[in-house]
This record gives structure tokens, C-alpha cells and sequence, in this order.
């Protein structure tokens, strides 16, 4: 019977976690946020609270006997108030970007403080002290607390783009094609498996540096099994993810839907940045997006086409995007800041070039302009309005990857840009 009870709770927790991340509409986390302070909900007291619930949780199936699950102690790390998330949550850009700077200092050097360890309190009363310099240090850590409470109301630093940032620092910006290398420098060993159901894993030894990236040997592409290989070390450098140990399957690398979990969109993001530095595409970063930029982008840095456009799409200034389809729908799509409107997901509209390469057509190497509304939204377009559209068909994975490009305004006056 206390079995079963103690295995509810943890059930529970699963199914509504589950029913939080579900589908391409699940809510953000800012959204999340702002949905339970609506509700009249501190998310920052219901996070201690399931901090705390947890941890006792965890503790009546250690005392029990039996092993902590990894779903379990992943929650207590991810929830554990601690000096590193007032850190991460801090809105100050100097001090985010100082903390990336020294950041990757602990994965180079000879062995690794324990993470719970790093969480000791820094400051503590002791009775050895004069009445007044007990005071003063009272006043003080006060003031540091009621600082870092105010830090948290802040947005989260950009931990992909800073850290990818020293990383290229510390180890050039040809990186990306020495990562077997680099693994090494940083405590980790490659090792390949015929996996069926993953891409990659990262293992680690909790407290240490060492850990094992594993990849599946039945990856063909090179570009794919690197950007794997990226992606793994992104989980292992970033801040906030040193506790995760979970393998990542096919449908977690290279993809870009918003609704993936943050962990897999930072380490797909940190993987694009190490793998194509702007410094080293800035030529077709400055011109007008093309078809021929996304390849000339993949051949120079041996990078997938979908990764390479959205990289792109990440960094131009024109009003563009791409759009990833497959089976007959647009399954996602990255815009670039500028552009102006929402892509339709969903089934194709017969008019785009990706629904006729789906129906076996040939396809133009020129951009064709198709119907604005073949894509976008219908309310709020001009009537006529255009977007032009180049295609390219990926066999293997039966999808088509299409790069739009507004050359016009397509939306009525008030509707916005």
C-alpha cells in the first residue's frame, strides 16, 4: 500500500508535465508564468513548494530502499533555488556575459566542484563575532537577497548565444570541425552505437567532468551526425543543464518548433552558432536570402540545408523565412526578426512550390511569387499581395524546404507592416 502511494505522486507529476509540453500550442514558459499569476498563483512559492515535495518524495523511496528515478531527481535539480539561477535569471548584460566568460572554465579544468556543493549558502552566522560586524553583514546579505529578488523579475540571458560565443573564443571558429577533438578537452569520450530509437545520448558521472557522448552509428549524413555531436556538447556546457542525462531522438535534433522542450531548442541553437559562426557566413548574411546562400552556407560549413537556412534566418535583416514541410503539411517555420507575418502550418495550400514538389512536379530554381494567402493568413492581406518562393526537395526525408521572401508589403494599411 506505501508503495503505491508513494508511486501516485510521482505519476501525477508525469501526466502533468505531459499535458503541459503537449503539442505545437503548448505554452511558453513567460506564457506559463503569466497564465498562473492570472490565476492569482506565486509561480515562484509553487515552485518551492514542488521543490520541497519532491525532494521528500525522493527521500521516502530512498529510505524505502529503492532508486530515485531520473524524471525525479531531474525535477529537484531543475527547481533547487540556488546562486546559479539567480545568476541565469539576472537581467543585467554585464553580468551575463561575464558569467558566460568564465563558465566554460569548469569543463576544461582537472576535475569539477559538485554541483550541491556550488549551492552552499555563502554566507552564515557564527558567534565568534563582534555585535556590530554581525549587523553589518545581516544589513548586507539583506541587501544581496532583496538584489537577487529583483533579478529574478528580469528576462533570462541568451545562454546559447553567450556561451557558444566563448566557446568559439576559447577554441576558434573552425570548432565545429574539430568536435572529436574538443570532447576530449572537455572530459568526454565518443562512443558509437547501432541505436534504433535515438540520435544521441550525453552520460555523465554527476560532480565529475567526465562523461560519454554516445552517437548512433546508423546516422549516413556527416552533417547531421556533427550536428548531433554539437548538440550533445551543448547539453553538457550550457548553464541549467548539467543535471539532464536523456537521450535525444531523431525528432529532437535539428528541429526548431517553438514547442520543443527549451532544453533541446538552446542545445540546437548552441550547436548552429558553434557549427556556423557569423564570422565565417557574414557574405551571405548580408545579401538578399537565396537558395543559393543556404547551400553556399551548408558546402562552407558542412552543415545540413535546414540548419544552414535556419542559421540564415537567425541573422539576416531582410523579411524572410523557412518553412519545413513533410507528408503533405508545414510542419514548422523560422522566421527572420523583420518578417511580418505568422506561416499557416498545416495542410499545404496547392499553389506553394512545396505542394507540387509533394505531388512529384519539377521545381524552378528561380523564386516563383505564389499567392500571399497560399501561406499567410488571409485577414489583413492586400488583395494580390505576393511572396516570393523558392523550394528545394529532400528525398530522404520525403519533405520539401522552402525560403519565402517578402519583396513588397502584402498587408492593408493599419494592418501593421
Amino acid at each position: 500500500m506505501a508503495e503505491g502511494k508513494a508511486e501516485m505522486p510521482e505519476r501525477e507529476i508525469l501526466r502533468m508535465a505531459a499535458l503541459l509540453g503537449e503539442g505545437d500550442e503548448s505554452l511558453g514558459r513567460e506564457e506559463l508564468r503569466r497564465t498562473l499569476e492570472s490565476c492569482g498563483i506565486d509561480p515562484a512559492r509553487a515552485t518551492a513548494r514542488f521543490h520541497e515535495a519532491a525532494q521528500r518524495l525522493a527521500e521516502d523511496v530512498s529510505h524505502a530502499g529503492r532508486t530515485v528515478p531520473l524524471s525525479l531527481q531531474q525535477a529537484i535539480a531543475a527547481t533547487e533555488p540556488s546562486t546559479l539561477s539567480a545568476q541565469k535569471e539576472s537581467p543585467d548584460p554585464g553580468i551575463a556575459h561575464a558569467f558566460a566568460e568564465h563558465w566554460l572554465e569548469r569543463f576544461l579544468a582537472p576535475f569539477a566542484i559538485p554541483t550541491h556543493l556550488e549551492a552552499s549558502r555563502a554566507y552564515r552566522r557564527v558567534g565568534s563575532l563582534a555585535e556590530q560586524d554581525q549587523r553589518d553583514l545581516d544589513q548586507l546579505a539583506t541587501e544581496l537577497q532583496e538584489q537577487a529578488l529583483r533579478s529574478r523579475q528580469g528576462e533570462e540571458p541568451d545562454w546559447p548565444a553567450l556561451v557558444s560565443a566563448e566557446f568559439l573564443k576559447r577554441f576558434g571558429v573552425d570548432c565545429g570541425k574539430r568536435l572529436n577533438e574538443i570532447a576530449g578537452e572537455l572530459g568526454l569520450e565518443i562512443r558509437y552505437r547501432e541505436a534504433e530509437s535515438y540520435e544521441g545520448a550525453l552520460l555523465r558521472v554527476p560532480g565529475s567532468r567526465m562523461g560519454y557522448i554516445v552517437l548512433n552509428s546508423r546516422i549516413k549524413e556527416e552533417s547531421r551526425r556533427r550536428f548531433t555531436l554539437a548538440h550533445e556538447i551543448g547539453h553538457h556546457v550550457l548553464p541549467g543543464q548539467q543535471e539532464l542525462s536523456m537521450p535525444c531522438i531523431a525528432g529532437r535534433i535539428e528541429n526548431w518548433q517553438r514547442a520543443l522542450d527549451p532544453a533541446e531548442r538552446a542545445a540546437n541553437r548552441f550547436a548552429a552558432e558553434i557549427l556556423m559562426p557569423l564570422v565565417a557566413i557574414r557574405q551571405w548574411v548580408e545579401s538578399k536570402p537565396s537558395m543559393e546562400a543556404i547551400q553556399s552556407i551548408a558546402a562552407a560549413c558542412e552543415t545540413s540545408l535546414s540548419s544552414s537556412a535556419v542559421r540564415l534566418m537567425t541573422l539576416t535583416t531582410y523579411p524572410a523565412a523557412v518553412v519545413w514541410s513533410q507528408e503533405g503539411r508545414a510542419r514548422w517555420y523560422t522566421p527572420s526578426a523583420s518578417f511580418v507575418r505568422w506561416v499557416r502550418k498545416g495542410r499545404l495550400d496547392e499553389a506553394t512550390l512545396a505542394s507540387r514538389w509533394m505531388r512529384g512536379e519539377s521545381l524552378p530554381k528561380q523564386p516563383q511569387a505564389v499567392p500571399a494567402a497560399a501561406w499567410f493568413f488571409e485577414k489583413g492581406l492586400r488583395p494580390g499581395a505576393r511572396v516570393w518562393e523558392t523550394a528545394i526537395g529532400l528525398p530522404a526525408y520525403g519533405a520539401a524546404l522552402s525560403l519565402l521572401v517578402l519583396r513588397e508589403p502584402i498587408t492593408e494599411s493599419g494592418s501593421g507592416s
